[in-house]
This record gives structure tokens, sequence and C-alpha cells, in this order.
């Protein structure tokens, strides 16, 4: 990483972070997490076993500790046997002093220990990789490349938020390419990731990373500030564009921090392009199939125990735990959800006691699928979700709520959505048009299903249909429609196909029909045609194939074909 120029003074409104620092970056530029990051990455087990300790002593401890002052009173110490047994027998013994003493000394030593785990714990952003460094006797050394990255996350869990903290998820294309800088404070995390989203968009488009600010106004942890000969702006401008001044009050820095505001709130919402509202987010909940079968098993227990035996009610209690815990979860991850749009990403914040906010750069979605369910199609709701590199299923990453880009919302917020995620898609009124048809009209201008369709498409082969778009234009897509019971739209970039196949299962051959299949990264959508007449489905498999061969060449990338 090139040096920079030390600044004369500092930057005015330069965002500090709850707790800057220590010291200047090393020779080679590498810096260190936050003093606090190992009370989370393992000192909360040691605040855990201490409460235990407490909890189970504190009888105990009155009674050493208070009662000579009672003048003979008897001091009543129940006991139960466990672990107050343990003290009965160090105080019989004679061992009380040199347990504690040991006791102390194993604090000291995780101490000691956690510290010098800081100590080698250190990152840095160069201007061709993020990189971090772990391990006192076992080094490990992990570097992820600039151009790679697919995505950048700040995850804060509660005590976290509590703390300040912000734990760094630096999301790549390869398996298990997760990197992680694990903890800093909240601001210093906000500024790294901006350096990280800016520095990784100019070296994906091919530009020197010296020809802009590595933190366009403000300072890195650690006292680096802009790069050379960079011209400064006179507020700290983030990846977003938004204005993020500090405020003078800690107290209330603070308290922003805790509730993941920004101090300029009214410049975000300017430009948020979609914010779910609570409301819409419980009905929508109480409205998926997720909720609707438990609370029918619920009711059918409930029945069954009034009927014929009492004691079946106790067996929906696992039951009504388990529905709790998915409907909180999905309440908790979806709370207060907001999309926006940065200058080099897109950014996704939500969550009520733990926060995750993902920035995904532009060009690096694979996929986008926008479904309704059944319940949700008198409201015109509709759910839109993504596979990216960096949220493969080689990885693990896929749960209920991972890839949401839109947890629940309006069709004109799909098709915001939709435009923002894939440029050139919806540049024109016709372009829109399309789009709006494709998702909920009757879709003119795609291929449909064959007359036998229905024996494998079942109440689906009405709307199944594929479709080119754009075919000649860079940002050809290949678009598929599916459902009956559950809509969907699927689109996907053709230039982010990695081979394309034409299959035939039994049925299909029995049928006269066929499959025509795009396959992308591993992700939660698949981007599938079936039961499409056999002559049909050849035709749009070589279009398809000339498509990609074409729009990979100028982007430079090797497409294959499967047959």
């Amino acid at each position: 990483m090139t040096d920079p120029v030390a600044p004369s003074g500092p930057v005015p409104g330069a965002p500090a972070g709850d707790s800057a620092l220590p010291g200047t970056p090393d020779a080679e530029g590498w810096r260190r997490l936050h003093p606090l990051s190992p009370l989370l990455r393992g000192g909360l087990f040691l605040l855990v076993i201490t409460g235990i300790v407490i909890a189970n002593f504190r009888d105990r401890l009155v009674e050493l500790v208070v009662a000579d002052q009672f003048d003979g009173a008897d001091v009543d110490v129940s006991t139960d046997g466990g672990i107050t047994d343990l003290i009965d027998y160090l105080v019989a013994e004679g061992l009380l002093l040199i347990a504690i003493g040991a006791l102390l000394a194993i604090i000291v030593l995780v101490v000691v220990i956690s510290w010098i785990s800081w100590r080698f714990a250190t990152y840095r952003i160069s201007d061709e990789a993020v990189e971090v460094r772990r391990g006192v006797l076992f080094r490990n050394h992990r570097r992820a490349p600039l151009e790679r990255i697919q995505g950048v996350n700040l995850q804060r869990s509660l005590f976290a938020r509590v703390l300040g903290l912000t734990k760094i998820e630096v999301l790549t294309a390869g398996q298990g390419g997760k990197l992680e800088l694990s903890y800093l404070g909240y601001r210093d995390a906000k500024t790294v990731r901006e350096q990280i989203l800016r520095t990784a968009s100019r070296k994906q488009r091919g530009g020197s990373v010296q020809d802009q600010p590595l933190v366009a106004g403000g300072a890195l942890p650690g006292g680096v500030d802009v790069a050379a000969g960079a011209e400064r702006p006179p507020a700290p401008v983030g990846y977003d564009g938004y204005v993020h001044p500090a405020s003078s009050d800690p107290l209330t820095d603070r308290v922003l921090d805790f509730a993941d505001a920004d101090v300029d709130a009214q410049a975000l919402q300017e430009r948020t392009l979609v914010k779910v509202p609570v409301g819409r987010l419980v009905l929508s909940i109480a409205l998926s199939w997720e909720s609707i079968i438990p609370i029918l098993l619920i009711a059918a227990a409930i029945v069954s125990s009034i009927v014929w035996e009492a004691s079946i009610a106790f067996a929906i209690v696992p039951l009504v735990l388990a529905f709790g815990g998915i409907v909180f979860s999905r309440f908790n991850k979806g709370f207060q959800f907001t999309l926006s749009r940065g200058r080099d990403a897109v950014r996704i914040g939500a969550g009520l006691t733990a926060t995750l906010t993902e920035s995904i750069p532009f060009g690096r979605i694979h996929a986008v699928e926008a479904t309704q369910p059944l319940l949700w199609r008198p409201l015109g709701w509709w759910r839109v979700r993504v596979t990216t590199a960096g949220h493969s299923l080689a990885q693990g990453g896929q749960n209920a709520m991972q890839n949401i880009v839109l947890p629940v919302g309006l069709e004109s917020d799909v098709l915001r959505v939709i435009d923002t995620l894939l440029p050139g898609t919806s540049e024109t009124e016709a372009e829109m048009e399309e789009l709006r048809d494709a998702l909920a009209g009757p879709g003119a201008g795609f291929v449909g299903a064959g007359r036998g369709a229905a024996w494998v498409l079942w109440w689906g082969r009405r709307r199944a249909g594929v479709r080119i778009a754009d075919a000649d234009a860079p940002e050809a897509t290949l678009r598929i429609r599916r459902g009956a019971l559950v809509r969907s739209l699927a689109i996907m970039p053709i230039v982010r196909s990695q081979s394309i196949q034409l299959r035939r299962p039994l049925v299909h051959r029995m049928l006269g029909l066929a499959s025509v299949q795009a396959h992308t990264v591993l992700g939660p959508i698949r981007v599938e045609m079936r039961g499409i007449d056999l002559d049909r489905a050849r035709a749009v498999f070589d279009e398809l194939a000339e498509t990609a061969l074409r729009v990979q060449a100028n982007d430079g990338a090797s497409p294959g074909a499967e047959r």
C-alpha cells in the first residue's frame, strides 16, 4: 500500500470512531483490531462462567464476609449440594485460599492470552487485497484480492452493539471465502468498509487506486488519512454518497451507534430505494406458509386434546417454542429493512437485536428472483432474493432470510429493486412495461410450455415461460416465469452463465418435452424452464448459447455449454 502523506491537520468532521485504534500502522501498513475484540471472541465465555460461580457462591460468600458481624446470630445458608458442597470441602480442608488463588491465576492467564492474541491480530487494506493475520504459535494469513470481493457486511450482535463494536465480513467468490475483521469500533468499521468498496470498485474497473482517495474525506483507524495528492472533500462522504458528520456529544454518538443510525438521517432517507414498514412485515410473516402450517398443526393438537386425550396438548409445547423462534427470527432479521443505492454498491440494512448491514458491489449479482406466495397475491406483495458468489450454497450460507434483498414489497418496489440490481434491464418505459408484464402480466414474448407439460408442471403450466431479453445487447438476460401457488420470475444476466444445458428426463422424453437450464454459482435461484416442446427447447438452447458466447466474449469471459 502506498504510504500517504501525513496531513497538516485533522480533517473537519472525519469519523474518529467510538474508540480510535492505538498508534499508527507499521511500515507495511498493518493495523490492529479493537482492544475489546478478545472479549467478544472468547472472553464472553469467561464472563458467563464467572456469573455462574457468583450465582452459586453468593450465600457462602455472604457467610464468609459478614457472618462475624451478626454477634453470634444464625446465618441461614441453604445448600443443595453440587458446587456448594465443594466449597464446604475446601473450607474444611483449609484449601479455600489456594482454590481462590488458582482461580485468579486462571483468569489472569486468560486475560494475558487474550491480550497476546489481540497484539498478533492485524489487518491491512492494500491496493491489491484485504489481508488478515492471526495466531501466535500457528500463524494464519488470509488474503482476499480486491477483484474477487463479492460484498462487504457489517454484523453486530446485541453484546457487540452494547460495546460499540462491529464485525466486518468480506465475502469472496471462493469456497469458504469469507474474511472477517472482528472487531472494530462501529464508525471505524464503516470507514474501513468504505475503503474496501471504493478500492475494490476501482480495481475491478481497471483504474488505479491511487487516483481516488482511499477513504473519501475520512481517516482510517490508526491515523491514516487520504491518499497523497488526492483532493480532500470538505466533509466525510461515504461510498454511498451520503455526508456523515460526527456529533459533538459523545453520548449522542453512542446512542446513534447502538441504534445503527446515521447522523445525517435526512440525507440517508433521500437515497433510500425501499423501506419495509413494520406492519407490512408482521402481516407478511403471518400470511406466509411458514406461519400458516404450524398454526394449523397447533389448532389440530388443541382440538385432539379436547376430544380424545388432554395430554396431547403437551405435545404442542415444543412446536410452539419452535414456531415462536422461527417467527421472531424472521421479524428480527426483517425489522427496519432498508435498501439504498450507493455510488459503488447496493446497501441492505436490517435487524432488531442483532443488526446486519450488507453491501453488494454492482456487477456481482448472478441471478434475481421475485416470488409471490398465494396469500400475498390479493395484497400485491412480492419477495426478492438474489444469488451471489459470496453467499453460495457451497459455503453453507443459505437460510430462510439470507440472500433476501426485499422481504416484502409492492410491485413498484420490485421493479425498482430489479432495475437497481441489474442496470440496463429497464432503462426505457417500454423495457419497464416488459418487465412488469413478465412479473404479473400474461407474459408476452415468452416461449410457453408444451401441450403435455401439465404432467410435469401441474397447475403452473399456463404461467410457465422462458424468454431471452435484449439478446443483441451486453445486458442480455434470461427470464423464466414459473408457479401457480407461488408465482416467480427469475432473471439471470447471460454474461454470468457458467454453462447451458438441454436435458430430457424420462417423463419429458415420453411426452416429447425438454428442459433448458443455465448454470451459475450455487445459490437459492434455479434458472431452469421445464416442459418445453423439444423443437422449441432446441431453438431456445441454440439462441441462448449464441448469446452467451457473444456477451461473454465481449466481457472477457470463457463460456461453456453442455448438451
